[in-house]
């Protein structure tokens, strides 16, 4: 079995990572659920003050492959991603992003996430699939969690 280094410094993840146009999410543990706090700038924007549509599925992206990564200590790239809009997601507004594995059989994790706005009215729903690698991750959850 082999190792995936991975290295905050080196991390341009659009998500996660050091990326000057990225989202640069950080989460953290709350219970059974991985959360991270944002405001989406107008560099986000899709129709008038909401954030594009693309960009909330990303956020729930990043949540679900986290949260498996977390659970796992594997990587977990999705493969199946179904969103709900419900509501527009504010720009400019602190919205939370979470996600949870709901269950881990035979290489595949199945997870839920959603955003929500500062009040906790959710406004977006996603399900997601993800394959759970055979590489462990070669980093400590304390590391991966505040990257």
């Amino acid at each position: 079995m082999s190792n995936f280094d991975w290295n905050a410094e080196d991390n341009r993840c659009f998500g996660c990572g050091k990326n000057p146009w990225g989202l640069e999410l950080a989460f953290e543990k709350r219970g059974e659920w991985l959360e991270a706090e944002t405001k989406l700038d107008r560099n986000y924007q899709g129709f008038k003050t909401s954030a594009h549509g693309g960009i909330i599925a990303t956020l729930m992206d990043e949540a679900s492959s986290w949260a498996v990564m977390e659970k796992t200590g594997r990587l977990a790239p999705s493969y199946k991603l179904e969103c709900e809009f419900l509501k527009p997601v504010p720009l400019e507004e602190k919205i939370v992003t979470r996600a949870r594995v709901l269950s881990h059989r035979h290489g595949v994790a199945k997870s839920e996430a959603e955003v929500r706005d500062e009040s906790g009215v959710q406004l977006a729903t996603a399900k997601v699939q993800s394959k759970v690698m055979e590489e462990e991750i070669s980093a400590d959850q304390d590391e991966l969690l505040s990257g």
